[in-house]
This record gives structure tokens, C-alpha cells and sequence, in this order.
């Protein structure tokens, strides 16, 4: 591989490791909190990318606008979620078991019903540029690929500032810790659970709006989240800067592989190295092991 295309490969993996990184924060929010795997948020991928889809085509040709509209729309989609397929069984003392398999129905369901109403067709959304490609010396980089990058990186940095300095965002770090504590101190637990739904929303309407935008739209686009459950495992489940690292590495680990021994072979090493990785540090990389006393 020469070095025009290693740089080339490399802006594009980074690009979708970016979106990886989203999906990671998005799944690692809930499960820090609730401490359940959260499937569902591949539905709130799959409903923002349709729904993008048809505001950019049929209302509004603006990238911007349609983009802001979509992510806000995500995390309306995730309180709407939150509110009712986990509160109720959250009020009832249901066990994590019954979470789970609440979030695998949901995702199933959004699927099933786009599948049905839709069926199994392709959909592009509207072309926003009319140059899509930047060439710097040898190298053609994707605007698209670019934009990605760039929106992951803002929109990551805006949840870490909130996160830190905020109340809210104070909040929902304290509740990670023990769901329980916070609300003996006066903190709103319904609350902090609904701003919690609320951003994964948000980062899970940016994903299906850009890959979306980049790739098209179908009844499966909501598959995505599993690189993004991934990478939250590789980089620790309880860390959300653990969870951006591995999806920017395996974003382009997956783009260098492809280039060099075909998407065939590709998930066959990366999937194989995640075994390898996790048997060696199964805490991840910036997971934290804890020893229990007897």
C-alpha cells in the first residue's frame, strides 16, 4: 500500500470511527446508568436516518438545518423510548434481564415496521455539494467522510463539556456511579434517566443521519450500533473517552484492512482480535478492574 493511500484509507477510517465513537457514547450513557445493554438505540438510528431521509428530500435542501432537526428529533425518540418501553418497568423493580429483552423487541420492531412499510428498497438522501471530493496533492478525501469526522469530533467535545460543567451533565456522571445515592441528595433520578435517553438520542439521530447521508437508508441501517456496542466494550464500559479510542482504532483498523485483504476477510481478524483483546484485558482499555472481597 503506498503512502497516498494509507493517508487516504486512514482520514476514512477516522471518519468512521468518529461515527463509532457516537454509537459508543450514545450506548455507554444508558448503560452506566441503567446498566443494561441498550439495542434500542439501534432503533432510534434506524427512525432519525428515514426521517432525515424524507425532511431533506421532500421539506428542507439544507444540510445544516435538516441535520440540527434530525439530532434534536433522536433525542425526542429516546425520552419517547425511555418514557415507555423502560419506565414503567423501571418503577416496577423489573430485572435487568427484562431491560434487555425490552431493548432487543424494540429494535426488532422499528425494523419489522419500516421493513414492511417500506420494504427492503435503498433510499439516498439528496446530494448537498456540488464538488464531493477534496484533492490534496495524490489524495481525493470525501467531503462527506470529512463532514463525519468533523461533526463526531464537535459533537463529542460539546457532550464532554456538558458532562463536566454542568448540572445535569454533573448529574448523570453521579448516577453512573450508583443510581440510588443521588436521589437521598434531592436529584430528579427520572430526570437525570430522561436527559441520559435524551443525548443517546441525540448522538443516535447525528449516526443515522450521516451514515445515511454517506452510504443509504434501509430497514437495517440500525446495525451500525453493534460496531458502536463494540467499541464501548473494547474501551472499558464504564468509560466514555474509552469508548471514543476504540471506535476511532477500529474505524480504521476496518478501513486499512479492506484496503489490504479484501471486506470479506476484514471482520473475520478485527472480530478475532476483539476475542484476543478482551481474554487478555477483559475490562478493556480504559475500564477499571475491581477486586471483590469475599
Amino acid at each position: 500500500m503506498s503512502l497516498t493511500t494509507l493517508v487516504q484509507q486512514l482520514a476514512n477510517g477516522l471518519s468512521l470511527g468518529g461515527v463509532y465513537a457516537l454509537e459508543a457514547v450514545g450506548f455507554g450513557l444508558i448503560f452506566n446508568i441503567l446498566k443494561f445493554s441498550n439495542f434500542s438505540h439501534s432503533a432510534v438510528v434506524a427512525i432519525c436516518a428515514y426521517f432525515g431521509y424524507f425532511l431533506s428530500t421532500y421539506l428542507i435542501h439544507n444540510f445544516i438545518i435538516t441535520l440540527i432537526l434530525t439530532t434534536l428529533f433522536g433525542g425526542l425518540v429516546g425520552v419517547v423510548i425511555e418514557k415507555l418501553v423502560f419506565r414503567p418497568i423501571r418503577l416496577k423493580g423489573a430485572s435487568t434481564t427484562l431491560f434487555l429483552v425490552n431493548s432487543v423487541t424494540t429494535a426488532m420492531l422499528v425494523q419489522q415496521f419500516f421493513s414492511a412499510s417500506l420494504g427492503s428498497n435503498y433510499y439516498a438522501y439528496p446530494e448537498f455539494m456540488k464538488q464531493t471530493a477534496i484533492h490534496i496533492g495524490g489524495i481525493t478525501l470525501s467531503k462527506t467522510y470529512l463532514i463525519m469526522l468533523a461533526a463526531s469530533a464537535v459533537v463529542l467535545l460539546l457532550l464532554s463539556l456538558f458532562l463536566k460543567r454542568t448540572k445535569v451533565g454533573i448529574a448523570i456522571r453521579a448516577s453512573s456511579t450508583d443510581i440510588r445515592t443521588p436521589s437521598l441528595m434531592g436529584i430528579n433520578i427520572d430526570l437525570v434517566i430522561s436527559s441520559a435517553f435524551f443525548f443517546a438520542g441525540v448522538l443516535g439521530g447525528i449516526t443515522g443521519y450521516l451514515i445515511g447521508m454517506t452510504y443509504s437508508v434501509d430497514p437495517f441501517i440500525g446495525k451500525v450500533v453493534l460496531k458502536g456496542i463494540i467499541a464501548a466494550i473494547i474501551g472499558g464500559m464504564g468509560s466514555l473517552g474509552g469508548g471514543v479510542i476504540a471506535g476511532l482504532i477500529l474505524g480504521a483498523a476496518e478501513s486499512l484492512l479492506i484496503g489490504e485483504i479484501g471486506a470479506a476477510s476484514t471482520p473475520i481478524v478485527i472480530y478475532s482480535s476483539i476475542i484476543l483483546l478482551l481474554l487478555i484485558r477483559p475490562e478493556g482499555i480504559a475500564g477499571k478492574r475491581y477486586l471483590v472481597k469475599a
